[in-house]
């Protein structure tokens, strides 16, 4: 199983969550000290890396992991684009990725009210 950097922080966070509600069954393993102490940090690190998620699942960043697969040739981008996409789309140093001849201007105008 091939697993991607979005996968494993999802289950990094998965596995946080767990822990951090996990009161009961920290303290009677560890005691209330350490239990408390395992349960902040959780919910600490939870946090950053949710707040990490965001930022690296964003629109923006699930096209140029797209384009970045195997077996990708091309994606053609058309009148319908939102802001995010038109901007990669008209991007030239962005490979594999632009307007469909009919949607060149539409697409354009998108990208550059973004």
């Amino acid at each position: 199983m091939n697993l991607n950097r979005n996968q494993i922080i999802s289950i990094v966070i998965a596995v946080l969550s767990v822990m951090a509600g996990s009161t009961a069954q920290l303290t009677d393993l560890f005691g209330p000290g350490i239990a408390h102490t395992i349960i902040s940090v959780a919910g600490l690190c939870n946090t950053i890396l949710s707040s990490v998620m965001v930022i690296i699942t964003s629109q923006g960043a699930q096209v140029r992991d797209v384009l970045a697969m195997p077996g990708v040739e091309k994606i053609n981008v058309n009148a319908a684009a939102n802001k995010t996409l038109a901007a990669i789309a008209i991007d030239p140093s962005v490979d594999k990725i632009a307007p469909t001849q009919a949607a060149i201007q539409q697409v354009t105008q998108t990208a550059q009210a973004a």
